[in-house]
């Protein structure tokens, strides 16, 4: 039986139409991928599958005591409280009570009298006992140190008091807290958000290898997608749609069944005119019974509709006016600290003409600061960072520091372009999906995807030799991450970007600059050849380790063997030395 089960699922916003008759289900270890542009419903479909709202036409039914978990359902954490002490009440409670229920009845048992009959408590006790053991009582608190230390928290982090945690801390934590749980059903809605490389890595594991239960997962993170889901449900025009496979596997399905489609569309539409024609040429006289048939096969037919094979999409074009030098940025011994914290050290790159690299690196090593750094934007403590000659350089702030809050949208790219004329700003805009009075938007009412767009917009304007992005694809809807890594890919010039988006990465860079506090280095290739070979160099060194490992345990045998046999050759030879002499017979 399916966890949660959708049938003829409509939605209204007001007179605004957002899920359109939608039948769908959700079964045990189904592992779904829910994708979509932003504001197609997914987060409404969340809400409709959990009971967060009832207000939608249709009927949704759900699995007698399913557990669903929903990860913007945070829990009231207790700000006072520490991390670890916060997520252990939170996720087990249940064996948390058990274990002071325990402790009460082995007090009781210590307190009995001598006339009093303890047999009734034992077997509460041992009750108890296999029921908090069946549910993992001795297992948990290493559980809670895996889930939280997988998910970026040191152990000085899980002593910290709730209250102090920062936005992203605390996001983090009620992951933690939703994965402990272990629902039936997970819906998670972008859980990458707080995670740096690492944390993804581990999570995609986590819900590969270890969740057992079913996952339904809103992200724009398509690398996570390959690696996590085996369905995609998509939502487009109200509709939902499912396919099979992962995210790659899902575009290749979803582009043969739009060609399908198509040829489908253009031969139902021959066949129509054709009858429409014969219709109005044969309605009166000898063939008018034949022109009333054909009518009535049109009346009845199931009219194909005409794919959307070019969605509105945002256009870009990245070109540069001037021709940089060949070696384009050299960085020797650099360094930066920040009171005690080492961010990198002795970093040493080269990066010349028509490079694309990718800097990648746990939170919190500066890959920010090392963009600002180049720049010029902040100073280091040591070393150098030497830019090339005749640059034109184009930065993309991921926290859209450039951006003028008060001016309107119009008059943000208006200032790049002051000889030109409205209509040739708006239709500049058009080009990055700004339509209609969306132009007179102020830029600090704009989402964050719109402003991102606007970014973009600004940045192509630069007409740059040398493109520094940091997290060009936050914010941004899958088909506008496609469009952005097609432009990146006819961009001749080059490019340094700090991103979290592995299919990005692997779509765009050919080098890949991986920093750390002490040992940063530049690798030539893209994401996933760079992944394969920590892989292989992981696996060399586990083998190494249990080879050395291996010859340890027979070293300890070796010795433990040699003195063991010198043990037994000293008690011999004690033995021998008190052993006493044979008597002496005096005969006749």
């Amino acid at each position: 039986m399916p966890i949660v089960r959708l049938d003829h699922v409509s939605k209204f916003y007001g007179p605004n139409l957002v899920l359109d008759d939608i039948s769908w289900q959700v079964s045990a270890d189904d592992r779904v991928g829910l994708i979509g542009n932003n504001g197609t419903g997914k987060t409404t479909l969340f809400k409709i599958m959990t009971g967060d709202t009832n207000q939608f036409k249709g009927i949704v039914e759900r699995a007698k005591r399913a557990v669903i978990g929903y990860l913007h359902q945070e829990p009231e954490f207790d700000s006072e409280m520490e991390l670890r002490e916060a997520i252990r009440l939170a996720a087990f409670k249940h064996l948390h009570d058990m274990e002071r229920e325990m402790e009460r009845l082995t007090k009781e048992m210590g307190n009995l009298g001598s006339n009093d009959d303890p047999e009734e408590i034992l077997e509460q006790f041992e009750r108890l006992h296999e029921k908090h053991e069946a549910h993992g009582g001795y297992d948990y608190e290493h559980r809670i140190y895996s889930v939280l230390g997988g998910l970026g928290f040191s152990q000085a982090d899980l002593k910290l008091p709730v209250g102090v945690l920062s936005g992203g801390q605390k996001g983090r934590a009620a992951l933690a807290h939703l994965l402990l749980m272990e629902p039936d059903l997970l819906l998670l809605d972008e859980p990458t958000n707080h995670l740096d490389l690492v944390g993804t890595e581990w999570l995609e594991g986590f819900l590969k290898n270890e969740y057992k239960g079913a996952v339904v997962i809103v992200s724009h993170d398509r690398y996570f997608l390959d690696k996590v889901v085996t369905k995609v449900a998509e939502l487009q025009n109200h509709k939902l749609e499912e396919y099979s496979g992962n995210y790659t596997k899902y575009i290749f399905l979803k582009e043969r069944k739009l060609l399908v489609q198509q040829r489908q569309y253009e031969r139902q539409q021959e066949e129509i005119a054709h009858d429409v024609d014969f219709i109005a040429r044969y309605h009166a006289g000898q063939r008018s019974r034949e022109a009333r048939g054909r009518q009535k096969k049109l009346d009845r037919m199931e009219i194909v509709e005409k794919p959307q094979l070019n969605a509105k999409k945002i256009k870009l074009e990245f070109t540069s006016e001037i021709r940089g030098g060949d070696e384009v940025l050299q960085i020797k011994n650099l360094s930066k600290v920040y009171g005690d914290k080492v961010l990198f050290k002795n970093l040493n790159v080269d990066i010349f003409r028509q490079d694309r690299v990718g800097v990648i690196g746990p939170n919190g090593v500066g890959k920010t600061t090392l963009l600002r750094i180049i720049l010029g934007k902040e100073k280091q403590d040591s070393g150098i960072a030497r830019l090339g000659y005749n640059l034109r350089i184009g930065y993309y702030d991921q926290e859209h520091a450039g951006l003028n809050l008060e001016n309107t949208a119009l008059d943000e790219i208006w200032q790049l372009r002051p000889g030109d004329t409205q209509g040739e700003i708006r239709s500049y805009l058009g080009r990055f999906l700004f339509s209609g009075d969306d132009v007179f938007k102020k830029i600090r009412d704009l989402s964050g995807g719109e402003q991102s767009r606007i970014a973009l917009a600004k940045l192509l304007l630069e007409k740059a030799n040398f493109l520094i992005l940091d997290e060009p694809t936050n914010h941004l809807d899958i088909s506008s991450k496609e469009v952005l890594e097609d432009a990146m890919t006819e961009y001749s010039s080059t490019t340094l970007i700090v991103s979290h988006d592995r299919y990005f990465l692997d779509k765009i860079v050919n080098k890949i600059l991986f920093m750390d506090n002490d040992k940063s280095f530049l690798w030539e290739g893209n994401y996933t050849q760079y992944q394969e070979w920590i892989v292989e160099k992981r696996e060399k060194e586990i083998a190494a380790a249990n080879e050395e490992r291996k010859r340890l345990i027979q070293e300890k045998k070796r010795l433990e063997a040699e003195t063991k046999k010198q043990a037994s050759a000293t008690i011999k030879e004690k033995k021998r030395k008190k052993k006493k002499p044979p008597k002496r017979w005096i005969g006749a």
